[in-house]
């Protein structure tokens, strides 16, 4: 259970897409702050675009919570005191706080439609002048003109009324102090015309409401906060600190998007991506843990080294390649036990099941011969794309084949004549259908290459390829005993012959 002193942040996404990795950066360094703080994490749900917002996008965002294990203390299934914790249902609330502000003659009604509006910008830019944002045309209606719009059935949204004097500042926790003049401050719509709150009110409510003591989000919202700050004041409210983190570039310094690659957290989990590894890589993004530390690190590992005090003012550059790197480090960092368990879904995936025709003695399922063929890779399973690759051969003869790597070492006639006599010596030296170790395998291609009067290696790099179609594999020896006597000498004869 939390502090009550202590922080309280949040996470609110828009239902509008998938949750984006710049999202998920933001979600996370407000996660481990609460966790590191022994602080409350809430997600909240800010739906009040409806022509955009949809379930799946909803879904979409809690999966993709769900899967980093970023579990929240508040919000969606999980509850609160302080809920709902959908914007769409928190209509009343606004209306309450909306009226605060009519009352305090801090907010207008507004009639300009979005025609009118792109009609007086046309006429400014066709002028040769700049729009500025809207220019304040309704703030200034007499009671009689607004009870003549009202007559007529005229659609109004609510503006805020911003000063025209003195500056609007705070402290940012990630970018220090930042300031704005007033004057350059418009009026913005704080509810739409269907009576849904914007995004720039709700959030001020929303955070007030909640008790929300820190607000760290993407610094795109920068310019959002002065106006966000005004509403605080006229509500008279204590505003939360807060803090901008830069924003995610692509490898080319421009803003990351879909032309760099995957972007969404469901593409990276499709693309093999561990959840430990994806926030591991997203901490990593703005934030460093300081010293000669090692960056490959637990998730308990983060949440005890992160500090608000390392997040960098500067931009992160996204890395494909460092990502798949971390990645690949904390597969081999798993147990064989988890290896296991990740490997299974792709063997099932693919269908790959043991014959009982070339079941191996000893071997109990096929979960049993997957421990072992695991086993075999070692560090070399770093992958969870790359993995059919290295162990479709032991389960099936339809497996990946490198056609440079079979036609340098396959193809020649006097490659395939030493898969002819290894076979031969096999089929003649060894009970096919019985289990044969590896160092039996051993022993066997080496007698048969001092016979033939050549180097062991002669025999073995034919005879990798021709078992398992690639020119890297785990130990050759490992792989005969795995795939078996019979099958052994029956890929070696195909080889030959085909």
């Amino acid at each position: 259970m939390s502090n009550p002193n202590s922080p309280r942040v949040r996470f609110a996404p828009s239902p509008t897409g998938f949750l984006h990795v710049g999202g998920a950066r933001t979600a996370l360094f407000n996660w481990l702050y609460a966790r590191s703080q022994g602080g409350t994490f809430v997600l909240r749900i800010e739906d009040t675009d409806q022509e955009r917002s949809t379930e799946e996008s909803y879904s979409a965002i809690l999966r993709g919570m769900e899967w980093l294990g970023m579990d929240w203390d508040e919000g969606p299934h999980k509850g609160g005191d302080f809920g709902p914790y959908k914007q769409s249902e928190r209509l009343d609330i606004y209306n309450k706080h909306l009226q605060t502000l009519i009352d305090g003659d801090f907010a207008y009604k507004c009639f300009c439609s979005n025609d009118d509006l792109e009609a007086r910008q046309e006429e400014i830019t066709e002028d040769g002048g700049q729009w500025a944002g809207y220019d304040g045309q309704c703030r200034h209606l007499s009671d009689e003109e607004i009870a003549e719009q009202e007559a007529a059935g005229t659609p109004f949204a609510w503006r805020l009324k911003t000063p025209d004097e003195d500056t609007t500042f705070w402290y940012d926790i990630v970018l220090d102090k930042l300031e704005f003049q007033n004057e350059l401050l418009v009026d913005r719509v704080i509810v739409k015309a269907d009576g849904f709150p914007t995004y720039q009110f709700a959030v001020v409510v929303d955070d007030h409401d909640m008790g929300i003591t820190h607000v760290l989000r993407g610094d795109d919202h920068v310019s959002n906060t002065p106006f966000q700050l005004l509403i605080y004041k006229a509500m008279e409210w204590k505003p939360p600190k807060f803090g901008h983190m830069p924003m995610i570039l692509g490898p080319d310094k421009k803003r990351l998007s879909k032309r760099h690659g995957a972007t969404s957290v469901e593409e990276f989990e499709n693309k093999g991506i561990l959840p430990a590894a994806m926030t591991n890589y997203l901490a990593l993004l703005g934030w460093s843990p300081g010293g000669n530390a090692d960056e490959v690190m637990s998730v308990d590992q983060i949440v005890k080294k992160f500090s608000l005090k390392k997040v960098n003012s500067s931009p992160a550059s996204f890395d494909y390649d460092k990502l798949a790197h971390i990645n690949s480090e904390h597969i081999k960092n798993l147990s064989a036990k988890e290896r296991l368990e990740l490997a299974k879904p792709i063997i099932a995936k693919d269908g790959w099941e043991l014959n009982d025709e070339w079941l191996i003695h000893g071997v109990s399922d096929t979960n049993n011969y997957l421990a072992r063929v695991l086993g075999t890779l070692g560090n070399r399973f770093s992958s969870l794309l790359t993995l059919p690759n290295q162990i479709g051969f032991f389960f099936t003869e339809e497996h990946f084949v490198d056609a440079d790597a079979w036609n340098e070492n396959v193809a020649p006639e006097e490659a395939r004549a030493i898969l002819v006599k290894l076979a031969s010596a096999i089929e003649k030296g060894m009970d096919l259908d019985v289990a044969q170790p590896a160092s039996a395998f051993e022993e066997l291609v080496r007698t048969t290459a001092e016979e033939m009067g050549v180097k062991a290696g002669e025999l073995i790099h034919p005879s990798r390829v021709a078992l398992t179609g690639q020119t890297r594999s785990a130990g050759i020896f490992e792989v005969m005993e795995l795939v078996g006597a019979r099958r052994t000498v029956a890929r070696m004869k195909n080889a030959a012959n085909s």
